[in-house]
């Protein structure tokens, strides 16, 4: 568990947090910005494994080839199909995640997952599961909610490329006291965060107030999974 919630959290900071949208643009038209995204990926989760890089060493290269070919094939299908960004984009995270547990497999005949560590310490797995909800519900639920309002809004609210503004840093603002809320307060203290956006909401123009709460429902969702996510962390752990 310890070494795919590190490898995971790898990912994380890699796809989301050091991916501006000026790399997502560039990895999308060459080679170079697909290159520059991988590499930062790599060094992502060299730096969180960096006490163990002698025996995963490998582990971190074949992530970065997988992450490598999973981006070509989700580069490729924006071009060429008519699934929705969000459909492409659900599809391009679960193989991610499908191929870092696969790695972990590969893994445990060189070394013992559990006893890795994470940027040089021995932490709790509930500890790395939270930094991984955390960016989850933050950075990446930034682009759950741009991809969920450019495929359920009118053609009118489309973006190609979610702009790093005040909005989204509210969003993200947001989500995370969510989560917070939910992990330290009650599960029913999710909701509230969310309730200044949607009693706005209702003052404002009927398509300013459907986004409104488009976004709100979708912020809900990813908070709620990032929620489960550290629960079910906790739930695996022997007693």
């Amino acid at each position: 568990m310890t070494l795919l919630l590190n490898l995971y959290l790898g990912h994380l900071l890699g796809d989301f947090v050091f991916q501006p949208g000026r790399l997502v643009a560039a990895k999308r038209k060459g080679v170079y910005g697909l290159l520059a995204h991988v590499s930062i990926i790599g060094v992502s989760t060299s730096a969180i494994l960096f006490e163990d890089l002698g025996t995963l060493w490998y582990i971190i290269a074949l992530a970065m080839g997988a992450h490598t070919l999973i981006e070509i094939i989700t580069i490729g299908a924006r071009a060429s199909t008519r699934l929705s960004g969000l459909s492409i984009f659900l599809i391009d995270q679960a193989l991610h995640i499908l191929s870092l547990v696969a790695l972990v497999l590969v893994a445990t005949s060189s070394v013992t997952i559990d006893a890795v560590t994470t940027l040089g310490m021995t932490l709790d797995p509930v500890w790395i599961a939270l930094a991984c909800a955390t960016i989850l519900v933050t950075f990446m639920g930034s682009i759950v909610v741009f991809e969920v309002s450019n495929t359920f809004g009118p053609n009118t609210w489309n973006l190609e490329i979610l702009p790093y503004d005040t909005a989204r840093v509210a969003g993200m603002i947001e989500r995370g006291a969510a989560l917070m809320l939910a992990i330290f307060v009650s599960p029913a203290a999710l909701v509230a965060p969310f309730l200044p956006r949607v009693v706005l909401a209702f003052r404002r123009p009927e398509d300013e107030k459907a986004r409104q709460m488009i976004i709100a429902a979708a912020g809900l969702a990813i908070s709620v999974l990032g929620w489960a996510f550290v629960i079910a962390s906790v739930s695996t752990q022997p007693s």
